[in-house]
């Protein structure tokens, strides 16, 4: 169920106290810091981020499970027709290394009329331990450590991906923050030119029926009117679509969705900062494959294609296992008391395919998504230096329109307040004063735009750059 965004903000605020988020009056000022900050707290995006983290840890607690150790019992009893054919109690621990090495211990007491004479063992039992050494395929690498280097590879992927997640969260948020504030300030900037051309019309209509006027300035003065009138009209189609687009990320502690109260009004603007660093984003450029998540995302990628390729070429080498135990028959309290160096068993087993097909094959396909990820990580890093060299042109270019149309509207201003002493003293017409006006309104809508448009760029350059930095 949706609530007015403007209760539960101030139960935010009261709760955290954040900034730049306070009501005035009867309107609730919302700053564009408070408003990210509210979307990632509760935008059920950033919490799927904080889920692709623990999916990482997890995934890399499942690879490590495989170096666990592993108890086996294994007990067998037949019996036919009266007679115990044979009980078989074997019981072992297992223990895998990351060198490829497995121990293992267990204990063996096996007894019965038609036991299998390769099952006979002393009649208290018969202790081992021993190892398994890979000396040919899985000697240097294998499936184990394979999954548990890919693991690691693939928490550091799910961290780089919620950063990107995020960041794509804020520069859409941002957009949508931006362009309410361009599109509730043009609202405002109409209200008041429509409220001048009002109080224009009736003064002028009262000046007609006193005969000091013509007719037709009192139908200038109205279609005026009715022209700044269609403007604000427009304008407040633009804010209310800026309002459900940023209420797609207001999002209550509960996930409910929130709508942004109608008295919620944009933190006015006092200072624009016009100025990006230049040297920080140099730097970036510089250490672009080292430092930018997507890049990253893609060196991962071929680091796990190279874990791949490395078991790929162990499959080319013969399958050659060593396995020696030594052997014990316990006796007394002491089981070591009969323990001698003779007593041992030992063997080895060899297979190998005469073609390799397969394995080449395999090896053959992983070196080829080798070079074809190497070749997208080359593309994309050029598509990523070009985008980040084109918002820094483009708001480049925005700080100088920016700086233009503020000498342009100081200008205008200039010219209105001319033109309404020459109206006044009676050396100019309405017409005049109504065209610079009109003149100085649309500066002023304009250079909101412009504003508007720097922060979007503004965002667009941080997302570029791979992350939202405050030194920016």
């Amino acid at each position: 169920m949706k609530k007015y965004f403007l209760i539960s903000l101030i139960n935010l605020f009261g709760l955290f106290n954040w900034p730049n988020c306070f009501a005035q009056g009867d309107s609730l000022e919302l700053g564009f810091d408070s408003f990210i900050k509210l979307v990632m707290a509760y935008h059920p995006v950033s919490r799927q981020g904080n889920l692709m983290l623990e999916i990482g840890d997890a995934n890399l607690k499942k690879a490590r499970g495989s170096f666990d150790p592993v108890l086996k019992s294994e007990y067998n009893y037949k019996q036919f027709e009266g007679k115990e054919y044979y009980r078989i109690n074997n019981n072992e621990i297992k223990l895998p290394t990351s060198l490829g090495l497995e121990l293992k211990a267990g204990y063996e007491n096996n007894n019965g009329t038609y036991l299998n004479p390769e099952n006979q063992v002393p009649a208290n039992g018969l202790a081992y331990a021993g190892i398994a050494v890979p000396l040919g395929e899985g000697l240097f690498f294998d499936e184990r450590r394979q999954a548990v280097m890919q693991a690691k590879v693939f928490q550091q992927s799910t961290e780089l991906e919620r950063t990107l997640m995020i960041n794509q969260l804020i520069f859409d948020a941002s957009k949508a923050y931006w362009d309410w504030y361009t599109a509730w300030n043009s609202v405002e900037i109409y209200n008041t030119a429509v409220q001048l051309g009002q109080v224009r019309f009736e003064a002028i209509k009262e000046s007609f029926l006193q005969g000091e006027l013509p007719a037709i300035d009192t139908l200038e003065a109205s279609i005026l009117v009715q022209s700044r009138l269609l403007s604000r009209n427009e304008a407040q189609l633009k804010l209310i679509e800026s309002k459900y687009l940023m209420s797609n990320f207001l999002w209550s502690p509960e996930l409910e969705p929130l709508s942004l109260h109608e008295k919620s009004m944009p933190l006015y603007q006092n200072e624009w900062n016009v100025e990006i660093d230049e040297m920080l984003v140099a730097s970036v450029l510089n250490e672009l494959d080292e430092a930018h998540p997507t890049l990253r995302l893609y060196t991962n990628k071929l680091e796990q294609l190279n874990f791949e390729r490395r078991l790929k070429a162990e499959k080319i080498k013969p399958k050659l296992n060593f396995n020696y135990n030594i052997l014990n028959q316990p006796v007394g309290g002491n089981p070591f008391d009969s323990f001698s160096a003779n007593d041992y068993k030992w063997g080895f087993d060899f297979s190998m395919p005469l073609l390799l097909r397969k394995a080449r094959g395999d090896l053959q396909l992983t070196k080829l998504k080798i070079n074809e990820t190497d070749l997208a990580l080359q593309q994309k890093s050029i598509e990523i230096e070009n985008k980040i060299r084109n918002y820094q042109a483009e708001l480049t270019t925005l700080h100088q329109q920016i700086e233009l149309f503020r000498n342009t509207l100081n200008n205008y201003r200039a010219l209105l307040a001319g033109e309404r002493r020459k109206f006044d003293e009676g050396e100019s017409s309405l017409f005049m004063v109504n065209s610079r006006e009109s003149s100085m309104i649309g500066a002023d809508i304009k250079l909101i735009e412009l504003q508007g448009k720097y922060q979007k760029a503004k965002a667009g350059l941080l997302q570029a750059m791979g992350g939202f930095d405050d030194n920016l």
